[in-house]
């Protein structure tokens, strides 16, 4: 497979090498160097690179009006600014316009290399993600519950979950936000519940609150620590929680028509627990 092709966007020449020999070290090709707007739109036309590093603070035009540049030229240009500014209203105004990913300077030679690839390759990094998913979630579950319970945990497969499930009793969804969104569904019987509850407090259940509460927040665990693991094996994923949505009653359908998720059941000690989790193809890189 040929090389990646680079174009460097940089006022300052320092940083222009240092990018360079960065890229150049790392396999990928340099095919052009802009200091300037006045040379941009030639040199992309010429050199044809399959990726741009763009800085934003420039002299004469900032990098946001040459992205936008780049767009009007051609709509799929790939994007990634590398600056020293990053801040809340810079990154929503490169989402906005469509960049690919942004990089704060010093930049980190291994995150840029990692960053470009993933920009051409969004499905082998979304595989990636389906592939190993779940059974982070799994491992993230096993090690929560034996650490707080010190009972053992296995699994089976649950087949033909499809598109929707109906809950034994307490179900906490919790939102994945990230390069790829998605979800996570943790449910139990209320009795399962109870029975953990029982297990950590040392003592019987005050009322349904308590139960509900302690469903919410394993549920929180579980995700958290399952997105800290899948970012620590690649950056690009940015994966964080949203606060848990918590539904409870016997017969409760949970419906994901629009996600496909994998699932499975948790044999425990205190009863079974459906784990399931499910991404959607993102397109953007950020961290």
């Amino acid at each position: 497979m040929s090389a990646i092709k680079v174009m460097v966007v940089d006022d300052s020449l320092f940083s222009r090498t240092f990018i360079v020999e960065i890229l150049r070290d790392s396999g990928l090709e340099v095919v052009g160097e802009v200091d300037s707007y006045d040379s941009l739109i030639e040199t992309y036309e010429r050199c044809k690179p399959d990726v741009v590093t763009m800085d934003i603070v420039m002299p004469d035009i900032d990098g946001f009006e040459c992205s936008r540049a780049l767009f009007v030229k051609d709509p799929n240009a790939k994007i990634i600014l590398v600056s020293s500014m990053k801040d809340a209203e810079s990154e929503a105004e490169a989402r906005r316009i469509g960049i690919s990913g942004y990089i704060q300077k010093p930049v980190d030679s291994d995150y840029l290399v990692q960053m470009i690839k993933n920009v051409m390759a969004p499905d082998i990094h979304y595989d990636h993600l389906l592939a190993y998913g779940l059974e982070t979630f799994k491992e993230s579950l096993t090690q929560n519950i034996s650490r707080m319970t010190k009972s053992p945990v296995s699994f089976t497969s649950y087949e033909n979950f499809g598109d929707h499930y109906l809950s034994q009793g307490i179900t906490a969804v919790i939102g994945l936000i990230g390069r790829h969104s998605g979800s996570m569904i943790l449910d139990m019987s209320m009795e399962t519940a109870e029975r953990i509850v029982e297990m950590l407090l040392k003592r019987a259940h005050r009322n349904r609150e308590e139960v509900l509460a302690m469903v919410a927040e394993l549920a929180n665990i579980i995700a958290g620590v399952a997105c800290s693991m899948l970012n620590k094996s690649d950056k690009t994923y940015s994966l964080s929680v949203s606060p848990p949505s918590l539904f409870y009653g016997t017969g409760t359908e949970i419906m994901s028509p629009n996600l496909k998720m994998d699932a499975v059941t948790a044999e425990t000690n205190f009863g079974n627990i459906f784990l399931g989790v499910g991404f959607k193809k993102g397109s953007s890189i950020w961290m």
